[in-house]
């Protein structure tokens, strides 16, 4: 199921554009960096989520939403 804002909005990256090409590698790159760690190790599985939350932060301008997350969860 995609995900959809609260205006039933969602996103569809499907085309071979430049643009799309591009936001599924650095989706992948994530999910590839959010992957790689020791499952038995708690100290392994934080590393590779902060470094997942760091690359995303990086590579998209998410302080709006950001700044809306904290409004709404207070």
């Amino acid at each position: 199921m995609k995900y959809k804002n609260k205006d039933g909005i969602s996103l569809n990256y499907t085309g071979n554009d430049a643009h799309q090409k591009l936001v599924r590698e650095v989706v992948s790159k994530a999910i590839d960096i959010c992957s790689n760690y020791n499952w038995y190790s708690e100290t392994s599985m934080r590393f590779a989520l902060e470094n997942t939350k760091n690359f995303l932060k990086e590579n998209f301008d998410i302080s709006e939403v950001e700044d809306y997350m904290e409004k709404i969860n207070g």
